[in-house]
């Protein structure tokens, strides 16, 4: 089930809006290179909010709309605030270099952490919803919060300790900052399943971008093409990890065509749940 309290954010989202992202996939980024076979497959990482942790993007502006009601502001919801975030999201991505079309092309754009960039969204879309008496930041640590608090996927320590047994290194790489990264993972015993967390604050880049996912190979030790990166997000897991030449399990845990249309790759697998890559890798070791 997808967490809820009023109810719950997603990485995922956080992921599309903070790039940018939200429109079809472009026909000019190139093709991903050759599927590899599952026994060449030497590490793994995992992306962590709809992936391992059940926050899922459907529960944003519910989450909002919890927020909203405990601060006593009536004359709107959670889905109009989170509409203004997300259009206010979009244009300081393009702002900052991040084409939606084309999310592997040109320069690095400038880093924002999310306490910095989800601040200065929060700003903007409660001045167009005439929301007073809710700091910005504040409703920025109120989904920092939840995040923090995220519970796993019925199956994440089955399926971390069947790759474990293996010999497979594993991380937990995501569009991240720390604050509310290391308390769920710490919570729910998962840090001690991985081998490393690597996350967006730390180096300084977000997933669909290159550096994110050149971050992860440094650490593997291993060859781009050796590495598997599971996430739910068709732009920012399938997109990054595809264009560097990692396979891409694609966590697909609800039907939605729209997100379909972010995919500008294809994912080496696609499954519902983390419980295929035990089939599918199958013979891995380091």
């Amino acid at each position: 089930m997808v967490a809820r309290t009023g109810e719950s954010v997603s990485e995922s989202i956080a992921d599309r809006a903070g790039s940018g992202a939200g429109e079809p996939a472009a026909a000019s980024v190139p093709p991903a290179p050759p599927h590899p076979r599952g026994e060449v497959i030497r590490a793994v990482a995992f992306d962590c909010y709809g992936t391992l942790l059940d926050f899922d993007e459907r529960a944003f502006a519910p989450a909002i709309d919890g927020l909203l009601r405990d601060h006593g502001a009536t004359h709107t919801d959670g889905k109009t605030v989170w509409k203004a975030w997300m259009a206010h999201a979009r244009a300081h991505g393009k702002q900052h270099g991040r084409d939606p079309d084309n999310p592997l092309t040109g320069p690095e754009p400038r880093f924002f952490s999310f306490a910095e960039s989800w601040t200065a969204h929060f700003e903007a879309a409660f001045s167009e919803a005439q929301v007073e008496g809710i700091a910005a930041r504040d409703a920025t640590e109120f989904l920092f919060d939840l995040l923090g608090q995220a519970p796993p996927y019925d199956e994440v320590r089955q399926v971390l300790d069947g790759l474990r047994s293996r010999g497979l290194r594993i991380a937990v790489a995501s569009n991240a900052d720390d604050a509310h990264l290391n308390p769920a993972l710490d919570r729910h015993g998962i840090r001690e399943l991985v081998d490393t967390v690597i996350s967006s604050e730390g180096v300084r880049s977000y997933k669909p971008r290159r550096p994110f996912f050149d971050a992860i190979e440094a650490w593997s030790g291993v060859t781009a093409a050796e590495v598997a990166y599971v996430g739910d997000s068709p732009y920012a897991d399938v997109t990054g990890s595809r264009s560097v030449g990692m396979a891409s399990y694609w966590v697909r845990r609800y039907e939605d065509e729209e997100r379909e249309k972010l995919l500008h790759h294809e994912p080496t697998w696609r499954f519902s749940d983390l419980c295929g890559l035990l089939d599918v890798l199958t013979g891995a070791a380091s």
